[in-house]
């Protein structure tokens, strides 16, 4: 078996922070007609922006939607030239409720929603778009109880609720994300209340009418949390990250069965803290991102090429100033265009988008597959 030895070519095509005056979190990139646009929410003001870019990713229209602040806007979906919001907002003091929104891409607001549950206060972290309706994952307290049940909830075109399931014990849980696999639903997530140490990753598959086919957990002695999932050559991948195997945080990727069945756990310990955001799926290959601590220049965004059977092939790592956050990737062109927060000294944050060479990248994991496989 030979060393395997990281190829660092370049693979950035262009790079752009987008400066603007107050604090700034990234939460979705799309690709339509006119160019990239980039949504965005302020941390304090907590306006919307939707920044319209130029090919070399720099703005050149923003849109503020001042009379829409929720207090947080966590996940976005794009359909018909139009934009799904949601995430959370106050109800009444220290309550919160999902919000869910639909704009059109002028910033006009079609329709916007407070969903009450009373008793209860809720919140959504990931959207799904299905042909049956919108699926809201994220979490739900009765108040009473004094922790989070994970939940899932399924609304109509309308924003009206059809059902809604919770699942949970005696402590926190909650959902991050709501994946497709075929015609069902996984959830996945982190249990404090079914774990064997502080957090375990918490898997749920349910059918389209919310009937759980199975649930099931996977963690160490420490915080263990599963941020993305997919489905890939019929097999179920799960990503999260994980304290307890490592003296720092390293990510932890899981291949199930489609039946909920653990085949291999794979370690993705990078010598110092990497905290990986989601993956994709690229031909043959699994795209894992997020950002690792490098060091002399602090938290950089970062790709990992995963084969078909959960093994690192390659790495690439992509030194900027100061603290990266990396929310999301988005497949355009042959590029791998990355969005996220870059820290800024003046402003304190600042919304940034990269653009990443796809071939260059998969062409060293090919090339390090095969001198592994010799």
């Amino acid at each position: 078996m030979r060393a395997i030895v990281f190829l660092l070519l370049p693979a950035v095509l262009i790079g752009s922070s987008i400066p603007l005056v107050n604090q700034e979190r990234s939460i979705g990139l799309f690709m339509i007609d006119g160019g990239p646009l980039l949504i965005a929410q302020e941390d304090d003001g907590k306006e919307i922006l939707l920044i319209f870019l130029s090919e070399t990713f720099e703005s050149s229209r923003i849109v503020r939607l001042a009379h829409v602040r929720p207090d947080r806007i966590n996940d976005v979906a794009l359909f018909g030239g139009k934009l799904i919001l949601v995430g959370h907002s106050s109800s009444r003091p220290n309550q919160r409720s999902i919000y869910v929104c639909l704009i059109d891409l002028d910033g006009n607001v079609l329709k916007q929603k407070l969903l009450n549950f009373p008793g209860a206060e809720t919140w959504a972290e990931g959207l799904l778009l299905h042909e049956e309706g919108i699926y809201l994952a994220g979490g739900y307290n009765t108040l009473k109880r004094g922790w989070f049940d994970a939940f899932l909830l399924k609304l109509d075109w309308n924003f009206e609720v059809v059902w809604s399931r919770t699942t949970g014990g005696l402590s926190d849980d909650w959902f991050h994300r709501a994946r497709p696999v075929g015609s069902r639903l996984l959830c996945v997530g982190s249990t404090e209340s079914k774990s064997k140490g502080k957090a375990d990753m918490l898997i749920v598959l349910y059918d389209e009418n919310g009937r759980k086919i199975f649930e099931t957990s996977f963690g160490g002695t420490d915080w263990d949390k599963a941020v993305d999932a997919l489905q890939f050559k019929d097999r179920i991948f799960v990503l999260g990250w994980t304290n307890s195997y490592t003296p720092h945080r390293s990510g932890l990727l899981l291949e199930m069965s489609l039946g909920g069945k653990l085949i291999k756990e794979n370690l993705l310990d990078l010598g110092s803290d990497f905290s990986p955001s989601g993956l994709l799926a690229i031909g043959d290959w699994i795209i894992v991102y997020g950002v690792v601590w490098n060091r002399e220049t602090r938290f950089d965004p970062i790709l990992l090429v995963i084969d078909k059977d959960g093994n690192l092939r390659n790495k690439k790592i992509f030194p900027l100033p100061n603290d990266q956050t990396v929310r999301g990737v988005v497949l355009w062109d042959g590029q791998i265009l990355i969005h996220g927060e870059s820290d800024n000294p003046f402003t304190g944050k600042d919304v940034y988008v990269l653009a990443l060479d796809v071939e260059s990248i998969l062409r060293r994991a090919q090339l390090l597959s095969s001198l592994y496989l010799s």
